[in-house]
């Protein structure tokens, strides 16, 4: 497998590809909240919601280098989320982490996986050890 290849999986809702989404975060918890589409550029009154739990890291990259990603001609998703299987970013941080907490791994029981979620232009991209992906009717998020 080739490294830092991301693989698309498709989202259960249509999100709004040209709007931003709104990012919350308490703790070790990031809510990534996004507009939904019921048809082409009619919105739903349901919000996308991602909660990601037990994450480690986050950046914030605008103009991402779509190289990184799979060629998606082949799928037919109106909107997906990506998931990087061999992921130099975490194997980067395992190592760090290491170096001054060797045992670490002992402690901190499961697996953490690299996401990367859209915002418009830019792409978000998250350490973490799980993802709930669900939509409520909410107000003033936007």
């Amino acid at each position: 497998m080739k490294k830092d290849m991301a693989y698309a999986i498709e989202l259960p809702y249509w999100q709004a590809p040209n709007d931003d989404i709104v990012l919350k975060s308490k703790g070790d918890s990031l809510t990534a909240f996004f507009k939904i589409w019921n048809s082409s550029a009619k919105y739903s009154v349901f919000t996308g919601i991602f909660d990601f739990s037990y994450v480690w890291a986050m950046r914030y990259e605008r103009n991402k280098n779509l190289s990184y990603y799979i060629p998606r001609e082949d799928d037919d998703f109106r909107a997906c989320y990506w998931i990087v299987k061999d992921s130099s970013w975490l194997e980067k941080l395992k190592i760090e982490r290491s170096s001054f907490f060797s045992e670490w791994d002992k402690y901190d029981i499961g697996e953490y996986y690299h996401y990367i979620i859209q915002s418009d232009s830019f792409y978000v991209e998250i350490i973490a050890k799980d993802l709930k992906i669900s939509r409520k009717k909410l107000t003033g998020i936007f």
